[in-house]
């Protein structure tokens, strides 16, 4: 799995979802979304996720519907190995990602 370092982790990192666990033999994960509409969570990029300590930035590949799941394809993610590396792994942007609250909202 490519993983990038960053300098740019998120200042206020805020959790928008989770990684399940893998599916299939290719490195697709089952996605959990937080987000009111499910799907919104593709809309804010870029997403962190933290190992070791670290963040690190992963890049969507492919996302699609499965069943009653949504599931999701990072790039360099390639294998069920890898994949199973992420499983519960929370997806987390910079608050900055996120659209400005109108006043008194």
């Amino acid at each position: 799995m490519s993983k990038q370092l960053t300098a740019q982790a998120p200042v206020d990192p805020i959790v928008l979802g989770k990684m399940g666990s893998s599916y299939g033999i290719r490195g697709w994960l089952r996605v959990f979304s937080s987000t009111e509409d499910a799907e919104s969570i593709f809309d804010y990029q870029p997403w962190f996720i933290q190992k070791a300590g670290q963040w690190q930035q992963v890049q969507l590949e492919s996302w699609k519907h499965h069943n009653q799941d949504m599931i999701i394809k990072l790039k360099g993610v390639d294998d069920r190995d890898a994949a199973n590396l992420l499983t519960n792994c929370e997806i987390v942007v910079d608050s900055s990602q996120l659209p400005q609250l109108e006043e008194g909202a």
